[in-house]
This record gives structure tokens, sequence and C-alpha cells, in this order.
């Protein structure tokens, strides 16, 4: 079932819809196929939600994994880019999250970095997942092991996964396209989980 928390935020300024969709990579290779299939899924998904697609909001969470692992023991420009990464990702109003299937589970990497997110710093947004995987079988690991972790963030994750396997690869664009049909669900979620401005006092 799908899990979503509608949970609306009151502050003095909040965002205006739409915004750009975050992409973050839990693929411990650079330059994976697991980022160009997430990237694919951003850019199509911006488009079709209306919202900008900016790839310098793509968080590729190899290029710091010292800080991830190292805490304060990683070189500073390392823990620099993990709290951007934190800022960001907690910010974010759409996530479109990746990882390649290991050993039956999301990577140790992903793991790690949804480890050291604050309490309930995905509250408000709407995270799509998506897995790469080798067999049909791992269809079901963003459900069975992503969202229980991703709900305990606050997250909602209000569509199926983009489950990929390598055939996919073939023609990224055909199973995004057709995952596609979802866009609809994950924009209404999204406005309905943007923060409300507080009211104004009676003079």
């Amino acid at each position: 079932m799908p899990s979503t928390v509608f949970e609306p935020r009151i502050v003095p300024d909040p965002p205006v819809w739409p915004q750009s969709v975050v992409t973050v990579v839990g693929n411990p290779k650079a330059g994976s196929r697991t980022a160009a299939a997430a990237a694919s899924v951003a850019e199509l998904l911006a488009s079709e939600l209306g919202t900008p697609y900016r790839i310098d909001e793509l968080v590729d969470l190899v290029t710091f994994a010292p800080a991830i692992f190292q805490g304060e023991n990683a070189a500073e420009a390392d823990r620099e880019a993990l709290d951007s990464a934190i800022e960001l990702v907690s910010s974010a109003s759409v996530i479109v999250l990746a990882t390649p299937v290991y050993k039956g589970s999301y990577t140790g990497l992903l793991k790690s970095f949804l480890d050291v997110l604050p309490h309930l710093a995905l509250a408000g947004s709407v995270v799509v997942p998506v897995t790469v995987s080798a067999a049909p079988s791992h269809k079901l690991l963003a459900d069975l092991h992503l969202r229980p972790v991703l709900a305990e963030l606050g997250a909602s994750v209000p569509t199926p996964p983009v489950a990929l396997e390598e055939k996919d690869f073939e023609d990224l664009q055909l199973p995004v396209s057709a995952w596609l049909r979802h866009a609809g669900l994950v924009q209404a979620t999204t406005i309905a989980l943007q923060p409300v401005a507080e009211p104004t006092p009676a003079k």
C-alpha cells in the first residue's frame, strides 16, 4: 500500500510550487548506470510536473562517501558536501531516490546516508524510489526495504517504485515513460503536502 503522510506544515514563508526535482544516487561506483537511470526519471518527471530539472541537484553519494562513513574524521570538503546534500534533500518537495539491488537490499552507502539525516528530515517530501536489479525477483526491494525507512523519516511514497532490470537499459525511456502514468499522483501529493503560510494576525 502507498505510504502517504498528510501533515501540512505552517511556516512564515512557504515555498512556491512547482519546485525542482532533487535526485539522490546510492550506487558506490561513480558514473553508474543507476545515476543515469535516476537522472532520466528525474528529468522526465520534472517535465511532467512542469518543474525545473537541474543537474546540480543530482546528489551522487559516492562523491562524498568518506564524510558519510567517517564523520568528523573526513576531509573538510567532504563534510561540507555532505552538509549541503542533507540541506538540499531535507528541503526538497520531490526526491528521486535511486539504488542498485545489492545482496537483496539497497546499498550500505544509501543506508548510511539515510541514517545521518535528522529525525523526520523528509517530512513533507514525496519520494520516488528507483531500483536497478539483475532479476525480476528483486522488484519488491523498494516496497519491502526502502518504504519503511522512508516512512520513518516522514516521507510520503504514494506511487510504485521505478523498478528497472538490466534489460531495460537497452531503451531506458520505455520503462520510465510507462511509469510516468503515476506522475499525476506525485503532483497531487506534493501539492497537498506543501507548507501553509502562517495566518495573518487580526488587527
